[in-house]
């Protein structure tokens, strides 16, 4: 019989954190947590169990979702999770029957593709990880430099994970790298003569690839450097008491185990997901003329951010929270929606640096200014002319590599900025296009070129958002601790020009105790969308896919807000199944009233 598949939706929000909202857990006890929540019945008679450690475990990695960002009752919650599980398998399912009904597509996961999970599995992991090791070291690595950094001043352009695309007068979204993409031409590992597959176990029952995770994981706590090797290790101690903590449940017999069993959890996630995915690209062709549609739908990404917006309207604009100033300063990408009462704006900036021969005569003009060795008068002579020794030295556009010999001064280097920026326009051949918007787009390219090939700061360079300063009803400039000397805060005051600032301004030079700042007005933090309340909604307004699609994060990049929700919805806290197919998998996979829920082994969850 021909088989039509109408489009898989499925926002795959699988949680590959164990940094979760809330957990269900309760009593200690292995009858509780093995007893039966579902049943699935196929159609060949094979069962497949659901229990209750499945659905608590779901729960707890995406299911919490359904409370805290869509407002379910918990019954309503637990339900739900339990549904997508049910999905989730059936899809599966359908997968693995695809590929036993089609041999000559060789297996479901060949070995491109178990290589390309075990990598993800370890970057999930190692990316926990070093959550924890940013909390032990404050961000700081001892001793240790990542190729990102090192290559830092080369700018890589944003690589989107999927695009809009209208059809049929209708937007749909389409991924950049599908599954498909990825069983063609990632590249498989072998060691020895056996391929990189996660659940792989030789004769002797190890399972050799698992191990050997585990092994890369603890290789961390052992670095020569013994700064770092203790931060590793405190990291890993910090990861081991939050998985303890979510699953009290489990009687872990040693950190080994349970770090296994964090490992396990995430892999599982991942691969099922991958082949959730993979019944998107096998079932949806025909449909979509070959095209890899996006699980995600426009309508997902629409009402995940309104509930975004939402949930910040009521954290400041109704509860009127007193951390709104510090969180816009230190953390505007976590916010979604801008007081209307509030005055910030983006500010990317260059900074050069004193070397060790100027930063030593600066301190030393300084102790002598502070003891009255020398006078104030002297002091300023002084710095003025150290001021005017520093200089910048332009990087390798392909390698980030400083130049030898290739050197500017800092006041030969704001002219040449001033003059790119300041020629930096034309005009839109495209009539219909936001001139001013674009315009600003290609004074930020002019600017780019020196953040990137003549700045000392490396904190900005492919950052999401760029630093933000306020300026409040006294007319005083609110910034980060990093940027609270009185010199940048006036600066940062006369670019901002009360209020008339434009994209594309820049300051004069600034001189700062360890060196040299210009900085760019970058433009200002503002709602993307007017009338918001505690009912916001733009679900239903046609433009509003558009304005997420074409709103940058950062004015330098091509990452927009778009791009940060798709990702949220693909790879953050929880799975939904909206899926008009799922009647079809159900009556074709499952035999008439195959799928059982066992009531009274759930209520007790919700009530």
């Amino acid at each position: 019989m021909k088989r039509k598949f109408a489009m898989l939706l499925i926002v795959m929000l699988m949680c590959v954190s164990v940094l979760t909202g809330c957990s269900l857990v309760g009593r200690n006890e292995k009858k509780y947590y093995e007893a039966v929540v579902c049943t699935i019945t196929y159609q060949d008679g094979e069962t497949e169990e659901i229990t209750k450690r499945d659905l608590i475990n779901a729960y707890n990695s995406y299911g919490y979702n359904y409370v805290e960002n869509y407002g379910y009752e918990m019954k309503k919650a637990i339900e739900t999770t339990l549904d997508t599980i049910v999905d989730n398998r059936l899809t599966i399912r359908a997968v693995e029957n695809h590929y036993k009904n089609n041999p000559t597509e060789g297996k479901m996961l060949n070995e491109n593709e178990t290589t390309y999970i075990w990598d993800k599995t370890y970057d999930a992991i190692y990316s926990n990880l070093r959550t924890y090791f940013n909390e032990v070291t404050g961000n700081k690595e001892y001793g240790e430099e990542t190729e990102e950094e090192k290559n830092a001043s080369v700018y890589a352009p944003y690589e989107k994970q999927a695009y809009l695309e209208k059809v049929d007068g209708a937007y749909v979204i389409k991924k950049k790298v599908s599954a498909s993409t990825i069983r063609e031409t990632y590249k498989a590992r072998k060691v020895g003569e056996v391929y990189v597959d996660y659940d792989f176990v030789d004769a002797e029952g190890n399972y050799v690839f698992k191990d050997a995770m585990y092994e890369q994981i603890q290789d961390l706590t052992k670095v020569a450097n013994k700064q770092s090797a203790t931060s590793w290790k405190e990291a890993f101690n910090k990861y081991i008491d939050v998985i303890k903590d979510n699953y009290t449940y489990m009687d872990f017999k040693n950190d080994k185990e349970c770090f296994i069993f964090e490992m396990d959890r995430v892999n599982k996630i991942l691969k099922d997901n991958y082949i959730v995915e993979k019944y998107g690209v096998i079932y949806n062709r025909e449909n979509h003329e070959g095209a890899d549609v996006a699980n995600v739908t426009v309508k997902n990404v629409l009402e995940h951010y309104s509930s975004k917006v939402r949930a910040d309207f009521v954290k400041y604009g109704l509860e009127n929270n007193s951390a709104y100033g510090n969180d816009i300063l230190d953390n505007v990408g976590d916010i979604d929606y801008v007081k209307d009462d509030s005055d910030y704006f983006y500010v990317a900036s260059i900074k050069l640096d004193f070397d060790e021969d100027q930063q030593a005569k600066y301190d030393m003009y300084k102790a002598a200014k502070d003891n009255r060795s020398i006078t104030v008068e002297q002091y300023n002579k002084f710095v003025k002319e150290l001021y005017q020794s520093v200089y910048a030295t332009e990087r390798n556009a392909e390698t980030g590599e400083k130049i030898e010999g290739n050197t500017i001064s800092a006041q030969n280097l704001l002219t040449e900025i001033k003059t790119a920026v300041a020629s930096a326009g034309g005009y839109d051949d495209d009539e219909t296009a936001d001139y001013n918007k674009n315009v600003s787009y290609r004074k930020a390219e002019a600017f780019r070129k020196y953040l990137y090939l003549f700045n000392d700061d490396d904190s900005l360079k492919g950052a999401d958002y760029n630093t933000v300063f306020g300026v409040d009803a006294k007319n005083e400039v609110l910034a980060k601790e990093d940027f609270g000397a009185d010199n940048i805060k006036n600066a940062i005051l006369a670019l901002y020009n009360e209020g008339n600032a434009k994209v594309g301004d820049v300051s004069e030079l600034v001189e700062t105790e360890d060196g040299i700042y210009i900085f760019f007005f970058a433009g200002n933090v503002e709602n993307l969308f007017g009338g918001i309340d505690e009912n916001f909604d733009v679900s239903r307004q046609s433009v509003a896919i558009e304005k997420l699609a074409s709103t940058r994060l950062n004015i330098f990049s091509e990452k927009t807000v778009f791009d940060v929700i798709y990702e949220e919805l693909t790879k953050d806290n929880f799975a939904t199944f909206e899926n008009m197919n799922m009647s079809y998998l159900r009556s074709s996979l499952v035999k008439e009233d195959g799928i059982v829920f066992v009531e009274n082994n759930i209520k007790d969850m919700y009530k």
